[in-house]
């Protein structure tokens, strides 16, 4: 081969791996470029059976409102505002976790989230799950303003379904969790209650800074103002929280999950506010929550630790 010719095979390889090198993609975020991190936030790249373990949780739930009707209550003004309550059979005084799905502001409903309601029923403890509408109907700030009406109309009705409105903790997966983490840094005494309305919150794999995730392709759907993204970050209003809170992960999870919340669970632990950390092992983001099904996993465990149960 001609000397030339060498020439030109050596420079294109070396466009070729330039191309291809890490240094030639700029940073997003940390050291993620911006392929590498939308997947960071895209569930369904890690969990590929995604949409099956949801509607299993779907049918799951559907069995246990078979077996255990719930109470459907109306907490607010619209068709979305309801929550399912399932209380002990004869119980009085009964702690009660009131539990906010997830689905990414856009799927699902309390009827994916009756789950695990035996789990706490046989503690003799109210497990409560809410509705709060989605993004394809309300934006993000109503969806919270929703949840703290649904917990603020727990604590004022508990006693309607022999629960104790001095023990009402709040929990939530994923989207639900980061919507209950915004719900735990409640002004409570604005709302005519205790300001310790929340004893305690259990949060499993949430977004607790806006700000990454909307640096992903998370920004197609999560539409906010800069204003709207600080105040709807519970890691910036650290000052505001007044209750132990348990946080969860999922080692299979994704990377900014999993970071996500060992950030906030330190940011807790520092302030004297961190309950329990629990990582579920062997699980994905998805088979998490659906550890609350049997009360011998550390997940379980973590729950009843926070509730005294």
């Amino acid at each position: 081969m001609k000397r030339r010719s060498l020439l030109s095979v050596a420079l294109s390889s070396w466009l070729v791996a330039l191309s291809k090198s890490p240094a030639t993609a700029t940073p997003v975020f940390l050291d993620y470029d911006q392929e590498e991190f939308n997947k960071a936030y895209d569930q369904s790249f890690w969990v590929p059976q995604m949409a099956q373990l949801e509607a299993d949780d779907g049918i799951a739930s559907a069995a246990i409102r078979k077996t255990t009707p719930p109470v459907t209550k109306q907490y607010g003004p619209t068709n979305a505002d309801l929550i399912d309550v399932f209380a002990p059979a004869g119980g009085r005084a009964a702690p009660m976790l009131v539990f906010l799905h997830g689905g990414a502001w856009t799927r699902n409903t309390s009827d994916d989230a009756s789950y695990p309601a035996p789990t706490f029923m046989e503690r003799g403890a109210a497990y409560l799950a809410s509705d709060f509408g989605s993004l394809e109907t309300v934006r993000l700030p109503q969806m919270v303003e929703s949840c703290r009406a649904a917990v603020a109309w727990t604590v004022r009705n508990a006693k309607s379904f022999g629960g104790d409105p001095n023990r009402v903790f709040l929990a939530g997966h994923s989207s639900g969790a980061h919507l209950a983490a915004c719900v735990l840094t409640t002004d409570w005494t604005a709302h005519s209650l205790p300001k310790d309305a929340i004893k305690g919150g259990f949060l499993l794999s949430g977004m607790y800074d806006l700000y990454p995730g909307l640096l992903s392709s998370r920004s197609s759907f999560l539409q906010l103002s800069p204003e709207e993204i600080v105040e709807l970050s519970p890691v910036r209003h650290l000052d505001r929280i007044t209750c132990p809170i348990a946080i969860v992960s999922a080692d299979e999870d994704s990377p900014e999950f999993k970071r996500q919340s060992n950030v906030f669970a330190e940011v807790l632990k520092g302030m004297g506010r961190l309950a329990s950390r629990t990582v579920a092992f062997n699980a994905n983001h998805f088979q998490e929550p659906e550890r609350l099904t049997d009360p011998n996993t550390e997940v379980s465990k973590a729950a009843f630790s926070l509730m005294g149960i």
